[in-house]
C-alpha cells in the first residue's frame, strides 16, 4: 500500500489506559494474511503508557498511524474519532485488549468483497447446523432471525467489519446508548441493507476487570437497557411485517418478565426487581404471560 493510495481496510484501535495489552493487539493485527490495511490507533488520554507503545509501533511500521484526543471523548466518541480519521473502504475495529486471528481480516474482507451490497458482516459466536457460513440475509431475514430466531446481531465491534460508506450513511455510533452502542447501530445497518453471518473463531475477545460489563452493576444495565434498545428497534424502521414485529415485541416482553421474575425469586433482588418492572411498562398481564409457551418459532435459516 502506498501512501498516495487509500488501503482497502482501516483497522481502528481506540486506546485507554490498555498497556497491559496493547501491544499483543497490534502485533496481531500486523500479523494478518491479508496486508491491504492501515492502522489507525487513537489515545483518549490514556494516564499509563499506551501512548508510548503506539508511538514506538507506529516507528516501526508505516501502516499504522497514532492519534491522540485533546481530552477523553470516551468509548464511542473515540471510536468515532477513529472513523473519522479512516482512509479505508471498510472498517475493522479492533478493541486494544482484543486479538484478531491471522485468518481473520482476510476471511471479514472476503465476504463483503462476495456481496458488495452488505453493509455488515459479523462473526456469529453461535454453531449452526442449517447450512455452512457465510449466510448472507437481507433485512426481514436478518431481523427475523435475530429478534424471532436464535439470534445474530449480538458481537462486539471486535467481531464486526463495516462498509465505510454505508457506516456515514447511517450516521455512525449514537453514544447515548452507552455500552450498547454497537447493537444499536447493527440494528439500524441491518434495517437498511443486507447483513453477512462469519463463522467463529476469527477473533479473540479478552475478559478482564477494568471492562465496562465486568462492573458491579453491568448485569443490571445490560439487562434494563438492552430491553429497552430491542423494543425501539422493533418499533422504529424494523423490516418485518406488523404481525412479525408484534411477535417479536410480545416475545422480548416475555423474555423480560422471565429476568425480572428470576432476577426476584432466584437471586432474592426484589428491590431491584420491583425497580425494572416500575420503569419497563409491562403490565400485569405480560408478567403473568411470561411463562405460557411460545408458538412455532421461525427456523434459525431463513
Amino acid at each position: 500500500m502506498s501512501v498516495s493510495q487509500p488501503p482497502v481496510v482501516s483497522v481502528l484501535v481506540t486506546v485507554y489506559n490498555r498497556e497491559q495489552y496493547l501491544q499483543a493487539t497490534l502485533d496481531s493485527i500486523l500479523q494478518s494474511s491479508f496486508s491491504d490495511f492501515e492502522i489507525v490507533v487513537v489515545d483518549d488520554g490514556s494516564s499509563d503508557g499506551s501512548l508510548d507503545i503506539a508511538r514506538k509501533a507506529a516507528q516501526s511500521d508505516p501502516r499504522i498511524r497514532v492519534q491522540t484526543n485533546p481530552s477523553n471523548l470516551g468509548d464511542y466518541g473515540n471510536r468515532m474519532q477513529a472513523a473519522s480519521l479512516a482512509r479505508g473502504k471498510y472498517l475493522k475495529y479492533v478493541d486494544s485488549d482484543d486479538l484478531i486471528y491471522p485468518h481473520g481480516l482476510q476471511v471479514m474482507v472476503d465476504a463483503l468483497q462476495r456481496y458488495p451490497d452488505a453493509a455488515l458482516a459479523l462473526a456469529h459466536s453461535m454453531p449452526e447446523d442449517i447450512s455452512p457460513y457465510p449466510w448472507y440475509l437481507d433485512s426481514i431475514e436478518a431481523y427475523r432471525k435475530h429478534f424471532l430466531g436464535r439470534g445474530c446481531m449480538s458481537c462486539g465491534p471486535t467481531g464486526a467489519i463495516i462498509r465505510r460508506d454505508a457506516f456515514d450513511a447511517v450516521g455512525g455510533f449514537r453514544k447515548q446508548w452507552g455500552v450498547l452502542s454497537d447493537s444499536e447501530l447493527w440494528y439500524r445497518l441491518a434495517a437498511e441493507y443486507p447483513v453477512v453471518l462469519l463463522p467463529p473463531g476469527l477473533v479473540w475477545w479478552r475478559r478482564h476487570d477494568a471492562q465496562e460489563f465486568t462492573k458491579d452493576d453491568a448485569s443490571d444495565v445490560y439487562m434494563r437497557r438492552g430491553y429497552e434498545l430491542d423494543i425501539a428497534a422493533l418499533r422504529c424502521n424494523c423490516p418485518l411485517s406488523e404481525i412479525e414485529r408484534n411477535q417479536a415485541i410480545d416475545l422480548k416482553k416475555k423474555q423480560y418478565a422471565r429476568r425480572i421474575i428470576s432476577l426476584a425469586l432466584r437471586k432474592r433482588r426484589v428491590r431491584k426487581a420491583w425497580r425494572l418492572y416500575r420503569d419497563s411498562n409491562l403490565s400485569i398481564a405480560d408478567m403473568a404471560n411470561a411463562f405460557v409457551p411460545r408458538q412455532s418459532p421461525h427456523a434459525s435459516r431463513p
